[in-house]
C-alpha cells in the first residue's frame, strides 16, 4: 500500500496510545485477592491484555477455583476499574504530538479497542479532549471484539472510506490480525505489550519504534 492512499488512521488504545497496564493489573490483583486467588506481578499483565477483560480473567483465575469465583472476580474488577482507570495510566512518548499532526493533516481518526466502551470513552475524553476522534469503539455488546473484522467494516462505513485507505496502528497480535482481516494497512508499535516476533507473525507490515517513524511513513 502507498501512504498516499491513506485517509484514516485508526488506533488501538491499551499499549498503543496509553500505558494502562499498572491500572489494569492493580484492579485485577485486587479482584484476585478478594476471591482468595494468587496475584501476579504487574509486569505479567502485559502478556494478559489485548483480548478483552473476560479472556484476561480466564487466564488469571485458576480453573480449579470454579466458575463462581471467576464471575465474582470479574464483577469486582468491572465495578472497581472504571473509577481507577487513570490512577497510574500514562501517555507513551510522542503520542499527543502525533495525534495533533494527523488531525492537522486532515486524517480521519478513530479508536477501536477491546476495552469496555464506557471506560474507553472516559479515558480518551480525559487524555485527549482536544483531539477530534470520529469514534471511540470498545466492548459494548453490539460489535464483536477484535480480531473479528465486523468493526472494521462499520468503521469504513462511518468514515466513508475503503479498507485500503485505512491504516490501523496497534501493539498487539489481535490488532494486527484485525487489520489484516479488515483489509487495513497493519502497522505496529514496538513499545506495547507484544514482541516483534508476535507482531510479525500476526501480520504486521511495519513495526515502528517511535511515533516519529510513523510520521515519516505518512509524510507528516
Amino acid at each position: 500500500m502507498s501512504d498516499t492512499q491513506v485517509k484514516a488512521v485508526l488506533f488501538d488504545l491499551d499499549g498503543t496510545l496509553l500505558d494502562t497496564v499498572k491500572d489494569i493489573g492493580t484492579g485485577a490483583n485486587l479482584a484476585l485477592c478478594r476471591c482468595g486467588c494468587p496475584e501476579y506481578p504487574l509486569e505479567d499483565y502485559r502478556g494478559f491484555v489485548g483480548h478483552g477483560i473476560k479472556n484476561l480473567f480466564r487466564k488469571i483465575v485458576p480453573v480449579s477455583a470454579g466458575e463462581e469465583v471467576y464471575q465474582k472476580a470479574l464483577d469486582f474488577y468491572l465495578s472497581y476499574y472504571p473509577d481507577h482507570c487513570m490512577d497510574h495510566t500514562e501517555l507513551f512518548p510522542g503520542i499527543r504530538e502525533l495525534l495533533h499532526k494527523l488531525q492537522a493533516a486532515g486524517y480521519r481518526l478513530g479508536v477501536i479497542t477491546n476495552k469496555t466502551q464506557e471506560t474507553a470513552q472516559k479515558i480518551m475524553d480525559h487524555y485527549f479532549p482536544e483531539v477530534d476522534f470520529a469514534f471511540v469503539w470498545g466492548r459494548s455488546g453490539d460489535r464483536p471484539l477484535k480480531p473479528d473484522p465486523a468493526a472494521g467494516k462499520l468503521a469504513c462505513a462511518e468514515l466513508g472510506v475503503q479498507p485500503e485507505e485505512v491504516l490501523f496502528f496497534g501493539d498487539g497480535d489481535t490488532d494486527m490480525a484485525f487489520a489484516v482481516n479488515s483489509g487495513f494497512w497493519p502497522v505496529a508499535c514496538s513499545w506495547g505489550y507484544r514482541s516483534r516476533e508476535e507482531l510479525t507473525a500476526a501480520g504486521a507490515r511495519q513495526i515502528v519504534d517511535t511515533t516519529a517513524e510513523l510520521e515519516h511513513i505518512l509524510h507528516l
